[in-house]
This record gives structure tokens, C-alpha cells and sequence, in this order.
């Protein structure tokens, strides 16, 4: 918000500020871009490109974008041919005019208004308002009429007339057509599913996994259940996981997955009730053991009530809570990897990183604590942070997600992960799915290629640790694979293939390593001056900013001292930049 009003932090906005935020932001860039979008094109799927103007349609692109198929040029031909429609209509017929006009505003301006849209959205959101572009296209058929009757004065023959004007108005759902359909055809494209199936393919048998929201969640849910794939397994999505009625669903048997164990009963858990959300309050306790805590909240203890809240909610009492672990026990279980023996702990310190617990994280906790670690429990990386509780010392990567294992990770996670490697390898290399993501017919929009970065980045992950390990042989293997299954010719390299180049020297790969930093340099320098001359300061030139100044130090580090004194000097030339005039 501040960002978009160039207000300095702590300033109150005032009456016209939140007016200008409705005009130019919630109305203009988060509707009338998108109206743009469908009748006059778009630069790119990516977030955030705009809508493209007459200004753009002849412009020198970096090859990268001027081949991109999420690319659209109209020539604005349906806007135009909507404003006769509206025109014609607006004259001829008022009643008929001001129904479809209502539907336009209504579906579209207004909804902007009612549902007071955010400042920043996961993705782009045009399709909210697609009954408003509905209504725009009535017009552009109604042109057809309008044009029609004009051209009859001319050539005083109805049928030639309707002939031309159709003619004419074909120019638009054509011009759409032949624009739009690469990018909107989905057929040969199965990495949504394939995506879901890695992810259970990634779980040990009766495995529970936690994810963070609806695009995680659903693909998931159709392999299983429509294509039968582990079914054993189950997905719990944390924005469900805050209600009763989710719980007592997780309390059920369901296809070949065991109910889960909970200390907790359901009236525990009820909705409306005393831990709905358990509220920090200094109790003058630096921990809380888990079980006790659990303890305390399923016999509904007195000395749980919040103080503040009139004894209708149980409060937190102390920002880390630990649970002890039977050392002996769970190594007798076998699921320590091998080598991590030495890492294993007698307890587990979780620290609260926010102001308390909700629901999910107290369901989380009791499986955590009554399944003593008979039931595999797995998160993926956007569960991993919408927990309150910090488990990101306590997991090992097993394949695309992460286990929750009583091994401390000496390391923070963003210098090394803990791989279960011999687990991983089995499930990357040999269960995993990629199906058509080799095609570069099949076209992958921004949000498909984002689901690329997890496996890529578990696939450094592993090869890392095999590294670690001393297994070059197979770290190369892992990599190679990588590259074969997600190559740049139809999934463009990312920012997670600059790790892949330093893992590549690793293994003795340094010709495959030169050919992917040659690439993604002169793909970044060239989309960082295109950004930069369009004065388009945001996370598209941040990126590759970021990949210039990775690829120079790489490089560098392995003795590639020529190439990169060329990526140092791009680099160079646009950080000054963007330190300078890139803050918007």
C-alpha cells in the first residue's frame, strides 16, 4: 500500500490516498489491466507484465520474450470493435444497452469495489471478472448489426453489407484465436498430475502430509481419487485444518489410511471453543512439555485459561515447547538415514515464531507427540512455513517433501538440507513422473513452471548431499537426470539452475556447467536491460539481477575467471541501477 502511494512508513493515509489506491490499483491495475488482457493482449504470463499498447506491438524484444507464447497482440482489433458495438447499441436500443451495461459494471468495477481487492494476490486474478468481459463481447457481436446498417447506406445491397461487416468482425475471435491458442491449449500437459504423484511418491506407507493451500492440496486429492495413487497415504491441507469438522474427518478411516492418533478428543478441538487459538501469555515459563501440555488441554485445566479473555480461551504458556523422544525407540525403528545416527536428539525444542498456536498447530503437535513416531509425518516447503511452530531444524528431505524426524540439522536449512539420500534417490530416480515435460510443443505457463523449481531444487538438494556423502558418481546421475526431464528448451532455465551449475563443476560436468551459465547470462543481461530501459523495476529484474550476481561468483569460485568477468560486469551495470532507481 505504501509502496503504491509513495507514503514513508508510519505515515496515515489519508482520505484521498485511499482513493487514489482504488482508482489507480484496485480499478486500473487489478481490472482495466485485465480487461486489456482479453481485448487488447499481453505482454506476458508472467506476474505483474501489463497489457499491451499500441506502444508495444512492434517493439525489439529479448529473444526469450519475443518467442514467448504467453505473449498476445490484438492490436486492440475487440476493444475496438466492442466500443462500436457499444455505440451502436447505446443509440439504438437504450433499455437493452443499460441491462448489458448494468451486467459490465456489475461483474466487473463494482466487484472490484465490494470484494475491496488486496494490494498483492499470489497470482494474477483476471478471472474473477469474467462475467464483465462476457458482457463486453455482446458488443463486439452487436458491432456486426451496428456495422452492418452503416455499410447499407454505402452499398445499398443488406446481404453484401452483412457479408463485409461479418468479414470484418471475424478480424477479432481470429485474431484471438491465432494469437491465444498456444498459450491456452493444455492438451499433452499431465505436470499438474505428475507434480501430485511425486509428492506422494515422496511419503513412507500410511504417511500423513501436510500442505499449505488449495494449489498444493487439489492435485493431490484428483490422483487419489481418481487415479487411485496412494491412497494410503493422506493429505491434510492446513487452511481446513483449522475447524472440528476437518479434524473428526482425520479421526475416520479413509481407503487404505489409518485414522490418525490424537491425545485430544473432538470436544477438544470444537469450533468456538477454548482453542480455537491459543494466545502466548508469560506465564514466567521458558518451556512447555509437549505431552504435558496436551495433558493439560484434554482435562481442560483451569491453569490453561487466558487471563485477559475472561476464561473463554486457553492460552500458550511458554514460547518453546518441547517434546522428549525415546532415543532407543526410534532408532530401533529404522527410520534415521543412514549416517545420521550421531544427529538424532533426546528432545525436540520447538520454538513459537509467532504470537500463539492455532488450531492446526495443536492438531499437529498432538500426532506429533501420541504417534511416537510410528506414523510418518511429511510437510512440503509451503506447510513448513505456515506452521507456528519452527520444525524447519527437525526435517529431512525424502524424495519432493520433507519428514519430521527427531535429527537436529546443525545447519540452517538454507546452507544444507538433511537428505535422506538412499530414500530420495530411490523415489526421484525411479518413481517420480515427468511425462511431456521434455516437449517444447507443450506449453508451461508461469504458475506450471513455478511447480518445476520444487523438483529442481530437490534434485540440487540431493545431489548436494550426495556429494556430501562422497558419491559424486551418483550426485552426476541425479543432475543429469534433472536436466534431461526439465530441459530449458521447454522449462527455461530458473533461478535454482544457477545452483545446478555449481553442483555440475562439482561432479566434473564443467562443459554442461559453461553451456547453462553461457545461456542463463546472456538470457538475464538481456531481460535486465530490457526491464531496466522500460523503467519495470520489479521481481523480473530483481531475478535476474540476483541470477548475474550468483553465475559471477560460481564462476569465479571454479577458475572461470574470463566468463566471469563478463557476467561481473552485467552484473555491475545493472545493481547500480537498480539501487539507484529501482526503489519504487
Amino acid at each position: 500500500y505504501r509502496e503504491n502511494l509513495g507514503l514513508s512508513e508510519g505515515e496515515k493515509p489519508t482520505f484521498v490516498d485511499n482513493m487514489t489506491f482504488m482508482f489507480q490499483h484496485q480499478i486500473g491495475w487489478m481490472y482495466v489491466r485485465y480487461f486489456f488482457f482479453n481485448f487488447a493482449g499481453r505482454e506476458s504470463d508472467i506476474q505483474g507484465a501489463n497489457w499491451l499498447s499500441p506502444g508495444g506491438w512492434f517493439e525489439d524484444l529479448p529473444p526469450v520474450l519475443a518467442e514467448y507464447k504467453g505473449r498476445n497482440n490484438f492490436f486492440m482489433i475487440p476493444f475496438v470493435l466492442g466500443l462500436v458495438g457499444m455505440f451502436y447499441e447505446s443509440v439504438n436500443n437504450t433499455r437493452s444497452f443499460a441491462v448489458i451495461a448494468l451486467l459490465f459494471v456489475l461483474t466487473g468495477v463494482a466487484l472490484v469495489v465490494y470484494l475491496n481487492s488486496p494490494p498483492t494476490e499470489p497470482r494474477e486474478r483476471d478471472y474473477i471478472y469474467a462475467g464483465s468481459y462476457y458482457a463486453f463481447c455482446f458488443w463486439i457481436g452487436l458491432a456486426v448489426v451496428g456495422m452492418t446498417e452503416y455499410l447499407f447506406k454505402f452499398l445499398k445491397n443488406l446481404k453484401r453489407s452483412a457479408i463485409v461487416a461479418t468479414l470484418i468482425g471475424l478480424t477479432a475471435p481470429a485474431l484471438m484465436a491465432a494469437e491465444g491458442w498456444n498459450d491456452h491449449d493444455r492438451s499433452n500437459r499431465y505436470f499438474s498430475v505428475d507434480s501430485a504423484v511425486n509428492y506422494l511418491q515422496s511419503c513412507a506407507q500410511n504417511g500423513i502430509l501436510f500442505t499449505g493451500g488449495d494449489n498444493d492440496t487439489f492435485p493431490l486429492w484428483y490422483a487419489q481419487e481418481v487415479e487411485g495413487v496412494r491412497t494410503d497415504a493422506r493429505v491434510i491441507v492446513l487452511s481446513y485444518y483449522n475447524t472440528d469438522w476437518y479434524i473428526e474427518q482425520s479421526m475416520r478411516k479413509h481407503y487404505s489410511s489409518e485414522p490418525f492418533p490424537y491425545t485430544l478428543t473432538l470436544k477438544n478441538y470444537e469450533q468456538s471453543g477454548l482453542n480455537d487459538y491459543l494466545p502466548y501469555y508469560d506465564a514466567g515459563i521458558k518451556q512447555m512439555d509437549l505431552h504435558r501440555f496436551l495433558e493439560l488441554v484434554k482435562e481442560n485445566n483451569k491453569s490453561l485459561l487466558h487471563p485477559n479473555y475472561g476464561g473463554t480461551r486457553n492460552m500458550l504458556p511458554a514460547k518453546e515447547i518441547v517434546l522428549k523422544v525415546d532415543v532407543a525407540k526410534v532408532k530401533s525403528l529404522g527410520i534415521i538415514p543412514e549416517g545420521m545416527d550421531s544427529l538424532v536428539v533426546p528432545e525436540m525444542r520447538l520454538r513459537v515464531r509467532t504470537g500463539g498456536l492455532e488450531k492446526k498447530d495443536l492438531a499437529m503437535l498432538d500426532i506429533l507427540a501420541t504417534s511416537n513416531w510410528e506414523r510418518p509425518l511429511y510437510v512440503n516447503a509451503t506447510s513448513l512455513s505456515q506452521f507456528s511452530v519452527d520444525l524447519s531444524r527437525y526435517v529431512v528431505q525424502e524424495g519432493n517433501a520433507y519428514r519430521i524426524l527427531p535429527v537436529y540439522n546443525p545447519k540452517p536449512a538454507n546452507q544444507m538440507e538433511l537428505v535422506n539420500t538412499k530414500v530420495s534417490y530411490e523415489n526421484m530416480m525411479k518413481k517420480f513422473q515427468f511425462r511431456n515435460t521434455d516437449d517444447p510443443k507443450v506449453y508451461f505457463s508461469q504458475d506450471y513452471r513455478n511447480m518445476f523449481l520444487n523438483h529442481r531444487s530437490s534434485f540440487n538438494s540431493l545431489a548436494q548431499y550426495l556429494i556430501f556423502e562422497g558419491d559424486t558418481a551418483k550426485a552426476r546421475e541425479v543432475l543429469l537426470n534433472s536436466l534431461a526431464k526439465m530441459p530449458d528448451k521447454s522449462v527455461p532455465y530458473d533461478y535454482t539452475n544457477v545452483e545446478t551449475t555449481q553442483l555440475l563443476f562439482e561432479v566434473g560436468e564443467k562443459e554442461k556447467a559453461l553451456e547453462i551459465a553461457n545461456t542463463m547470462s546472456q538470457r538475464s543481461d538481456e531481460l535486465a536491460t530490457y526491464y531496466i530501459e522500460n523503467r519495470s523495476y520489479g521481481r523480473e529484474l530483481q531475478v535476474n539481477v540476483a541470477i548475474l550476481g550468483e553465475l559471477q561468483r560460481v564462476l569465479y569460485r571454479y577458475g572461470e575467471a574470463d566468463l566471469a568477468k563478463k557476467v561481473e560486469d552485467s552484473w555491475e551495470k545493472h545493481f547500480s541501477v537498480l539501487q539507484t532507481g529501482g526503489a519504487r
